[in-house]
């Protein structure tokens, strides 16, 4: 049976935690993500998690049961081909976007794009960030 990408997450999405996992089934890449994902669900049952597939993440498997979001390429392919973003929870300025190799392919930078791009039409100093 071959690897697949599922996104693990918490069946309530009550916490903003979201892995995603190479495994040949929902219930094994739940069972990975329970155990092999930094910790992340310590506190969860099986039960409490759910696992949708990611078909457009099934070329970037390398090998490792889950993809690591502080490594460049997985970063990409996440945000460019599933729509991952910072979680709410990060300090993130528009400054600290540009070095993100994600950036380009991110909604929240696009966001604050547009947002620092207003704020210039309308002659006032952007936030998130230091007018250049």
């Amino acid at each position: 049976m071959a690897v697949k990408a599922y996104d693990v997450t918490d069946r309530n999405r009550d916490e903003d935690v979201s892995y995603i996992v190479f495994a040949e089934s929902r219930g094994k890449a739940i069972m990975i993500a329970l155990h092999g994902a930094e910790g992340a669900f310590d506190n969860y049952r099986f039960t409490e998690l759910r696992a949708h597939r990611c078909p457009a993440l099934d070329k970037f498997y390398r090998g490792y049961p889950v993809m690591d979001w502080m490594d460049d390429e997985d970063r990409v392919a996440m945000v460019r081909y599933a729509g991952f973003e910072c979680s709410c929870e990060v300090d993130v300025t528009y400054d600290k976007c540009l070095v993100c190799p994600a950036h380009e392919w991110c909604g929240r930078f696009e966001g604050m794009k547009e947002d620092r791009e207003y704020w210039a039409s309308v002659g006032k100093a952007a936030v998130g960030g230091d007018r250049k």
